[in-house]
């Protein structure tokens, strides 16, 4: 989390300046600190962000995760038809309904071969 928080303060200063990365270096290091705090809690959050989750755990993380990628990829769809409404650039939309799409089929594969 600190590794990609950073990278991303790296980028804003590329493109922003000073500011932007110093605050959004401030917000990966609260981000962090308070992930590392809330892995070393006895609960079921504590146990999925420090790495101890017990089966119900890993099955309630992996729908979470489900539903994250549903969402995302929702989102991604409907960017791309407005913004190819609109006329504009949907590039950016495309690129993410075709990484899901790619990513969907191999994990079929990867799994189905695995189980």
């Amino acid at each position: 989390m600190a590794v990609l928080g950073t990278a991303i303060a790296i980028g804003s200063l590329v493109g922003s300046g000073w500011s932007a990365a110093l605050a959004v270096e401030a917000v990966t290091v609260v981000a962090t600190i308070g992930y590392y705090v809330w892995g070393a809690r006895e609960s079921d959050f504590g146990a999925l962000f420090g790495s101890r989750p017990d089966e119900r755990q890993v099955s309630v993380g992996l729908r979470a995760s489900a539903l994250a990628g549903i969402v995302m990829s929702y989102l991604a769809v409907f960017g791309f038809v407005i913004e190819t409404a609109r006329g504009r650039d949907a590039w950016p939309f495309a690129l993410f309904c075709v990484a899901g799409a790619v990513t969907f089929m191999a994990g079929l594969v990867i799994y189905r071969v695995r189980s």
